[in-house]
């Protein structure tokens, strides 16, 4: 991520000299600032291509990054000394004790609701979950809302209060979350 306005200029440079639908697309937006004058209009066909390569980039990230912080079903059965068999795995997320979300053939389970140590689920996990559906019944949502760094944290996430035992600060901020929408 860029840090500062001069950062930033050297990086669109960069790939402007490489791509040319970046340039297009840069002198698109600086030339017009208030934007098109119809909004419905037919944008620039380097315009088009760009934002589709961007938004391909950004998802393929963004799945590589759940990919990292995530477990499958199979070390989930390994890591919860509880759970027997993939069997109890989708049990406990059906249940609502456990989250977790489909990519391809397999299922993922983000890392933050376990803990190593006790070879478990976090305890409050369980409270921590139902505040999370009240406010972001999708599962990636749900993940996002725990793990992106917050102002009001100092860069911290939810995740890490949750890490660190805080379960009735973890559980009022997510209600937060969903009382301002």
């Amino acid at each position: 991520m860029t840090t500062t306005l001069a950062e930033a200029i050297r990086v669109l440079h960069n790939r402007a000299s490489h791509d040319a639908s970046v340039a297009e697309t840069v002198v698109w937006l600086a030339e017009d600032l208030a934007g098109p004058d119809d909004p419905f209009a037919e944008p620039p066909p380097g315009l088009l291509a760009t934002a589709r390569r961007v938004n391909e980039r950004r998802q393929r990230r963004r799945l590589e990054d759940l990919q990292d912080r995530a477990l499958d079903t199979a070390q989930v059965v390994h890591l919860v000394t509880s759970i027997n068999d993939r069997k109890g795995v989708d049990r406990r997320r059906r249940r609502g004790r456990l989250l977790g979300w489909r990519v391809g053939r397999q299922t993922l389970h983000p890392e933050w609701q376990f803990d190593r140590r006790l070879g478990d689920t976090r305890p409050g996990l369980e409270r921590v979950l139902t505040a999370l559906r009240e406010v972001a019944p999708d599962p990636l949502a749900a993940d996002a809302l725990m793990t992106v760094p917050r102002q009001d944290l100092d860069g911290g996430t939810l995740a890490d209060l949750f890490a660190a035992g805080r379960i009735e600060t973890v559980v009022r901020l997510i209600v937060a979350c969903g009382d301002q929408s």
